[in-house]
């Protein structure tokens, strides 16, 4: 079943007693399985705010969100566990640091199941089968999450959220602060525990390169409104990006110079870096 947005907006008060949409009027489907979704739109388009109204940290201003069968409206239910919806959609803020508090990774990544009853030699079990998931050995279970790195702050904030074993997995800019390598690294780890899991896994970035790379669907953010939603391909053979303050791929802006300058047949819809040198191959060859 998934999330359902129907005509959701969500508008933030000041003290000064104006609202902001932050998102408005927002219908959007997404499967429980099988989907690798690219949240996208400048800054301030609205995705964050669109990511916690998915696990209900957020309740719409109007419209509705059906969250697993649960309808989420702008007044708080009794009769709904939002625990168990958080459960279900487990969010992953932009700063890791944020969810870590612990001081051990062990109990850190622990935390969560022991707070849904989990026996503590089973939320032991699931601590390590989770934080192997994202890279990291048996060693890392004694160290002090605040000695870590950014990268590995990141993932075992991402441990933590996987402990649960939620449906769907929602991640604010995990990539973001990373050098090229660190993003690579971590975008396999996440395409791995989506084929190995088969979870739904929604991340939130503003790089188009890993968006053309990794992503089979793309939702388009523009002033709180969705502006579009679509495969990769279609995103960047469109005209919308400029409209919405997206760029292309580094890998179609490289092909697409030498396409002009140098007046070269040469197909720029390349995902990486390969993909060109092969598709440059293939043109100098037959020319």
């Amino acid at each position: 079943m998934g999330i359902r947005f129907n005509e959701v907006t969500h508008e933030y008060a000041s003290y000064s007693k104006i609202t902001y949409k932050a998102i408005q009027n927002i219908s959007l489907n997404i499967s429980e399985h099988e989907e690798f979704i690219a949240l996208v739109g400048h800054t301030g388009s609205g995705k964050s705010t669109l990511a916690k109204h998915m696990n209900a940290l957020i309740f719409p201003t109007s419209g509705t969100v059906e969250i697993f069968g649960n309808i989420i409206t702008k007044k708080r239910n009794k009769k709904i566990k939002y625990n168990s919806i958080r459960k279900n959609v487990g969010l992953v803020f932009q700063f890791p640091e944020y969810q870590l508090f612990e001081d051990t990774v062990e109990k850190d990544v622990m935390f969560g199941p022991m707070n849904f009853k989990v026996p503590k030699e089973k939320a032991k079990e699931l601590a390590l089968d989770s934080l192997k998931l994202v890279g990291l050995d048996e060693t890392y279970l004694n160290r002090n999450p605040f000695n870590l790195s950014g990268g590995e702050k990141k993932r075992v904030s991402i441990a933590g959220i996987l402990a649960l074993d939620p449906e769907i997995l929602v991640l604010d800019e995990p990539t973001s602060g990373l050098d090229p390598e660190g993003k690579t690294t971590l975008m396999k780890l996440f395409t791995d525990i989506h084929k190995k899991t088969n979870k739904t896994i929604i991340i939130i970035t503003h790089d188009m390169d890993l968006v053309y790379q990794y992503f089979n669907r793309v939702i388009v953010l523009k002033d709180g409104e969705l502006s579009f939603e679509g495969t990769p391909e279609k995103l960047f053979k469109s005209n919308i990006l400029k409209n919405n303050h997206l760029d292309l791929p580094n890998t179609v802006k490289t092909l697409k110079h030498i396409k002009e300058t140098l007046n070269l047949d040469v197909d720029i819809y390349q995902k990486t870096a390969e993909d060109v040198i092969n598709e440059l191959n293939r043109v100098t060859k037959n020319e």
